[in-house]
């Protein structure tokens, strides 16, 4: 049974109170290991202290972040093979995958996605993308049109009022494919967002300034760079970045904190299906 990862403040009410029951497993395993935590359900500062030791203990990367191999570890199971907590590996052009490749709902989106095959091919050779990277982007934000109101590019997402309020026009905050915010970009409000391809292009080039920023600002490579650079599509490359000067994970202020670990993974779907 898989576990989720888990970092600093989950459990919290402000955060995700949905996890608070992972956390006290998480607790209680760190107790058998003779650590001095409550269970209480919150990673707090003192729960993180103890992972961050317990991993040291055994040889991990001591960053405090729960994922896959830690969980292995502390359960007495086998370590994931090529996985050290969710960096995914491969020679920066493999990603491994966690979703099954029969799924229902994935084979829906990748034929969604085929229908954009062209344009997602230009921007990968435009901005310097895997087209499989792409392709994650686009099924984690809108399933490739599926998830959006009304289906399909000219549809939009995100419909939960900011500060009571809705955009002007009626629609959501994510604008086509790729969810382009309106409030952050003027393509969104008076672009052709509603072209499969401009949206695409659009939202490629949105991945290849974050990069670029991470490229300036840190000295991040290859997958790691990959995944700042997505992290900063989500959340921002400001906040990204300030996640990585505090020591914290790529995606602490990503939405589900797991943007580009969970990107990375529907990449890895997509390239299982012979994308590039």
């Amino acid at each position: 049974m898989s576990r989720p990862t888990l970092r600093l403040y989950d459990g919290y009410d402000h955060t995700t109170p949905e996890l608070r029951p992972a956390v006290k497993e998480l607790q209680q395993l760190l107790k058998n290991e003779h650590f001095d935590v409550d269970t209480d359900g919150y990673f707090g500062p003192g729960t993180e202290r103890a992972v961050r030791l317990f991993q040291w203990d055994n040889g991990l990367d001591d960053d405090g972040v729960v994922g896959p191999t830690t969980w292995a570890l502390l359960l007495g199971e086998e370590p994931p093979v090529d996985d050290d907590d969710g960096d995914f590996v491969g020679g920066g052009t493999k990603y491994s995958t966690t979703i099954p490749l029969n799924d229902a709902n994935y084979l829906r989106q990748l034929k969604e996605a085929n229908k954009y095959k062209a344009y997602i091919d230009e921007a990968a050779r435009t901005y310097g993308f895997e087209p499989s990277v792409i392709a994650g982007v686009g099924s984690r934000e809108s399933h490739w049109g599926l998830i959006l109101k009304p289906p399909g590019p000219a549809g939009t997402g995100d419909h939960t009022p900011r500060s009571g309020q809705m955009p002007p026009d009626g629609g959501g905050w994510g604008r086509g494919l790729m969810q382009i915010d309106y409030k952050y970009h003027e393509f969104a409000r008076t672009g052709n967002w509603q072209d499969p391809r401009d949206n695409i292009l659009y939202g490629v080039k949105v991945l290849a300034d974050s990069r670029r920023f991470f490229k300036r600002k840190t000295n991040l490579q290859g997958v790691d760079l990959l995944r700042a650079a997505l992290a900063g599509y989500n959340a921002g490359p400001t906040n990204t970045l300030r996640a990585i000067r505090d020591g914290r994970d790529i995606d602490f202020y990503t939405t589900g904190r797991d943007y580009s670990k969970n990107v990375l993974d529907r990449a890895g779907w997509f390239q299982a299906h012979g994308w590039e």
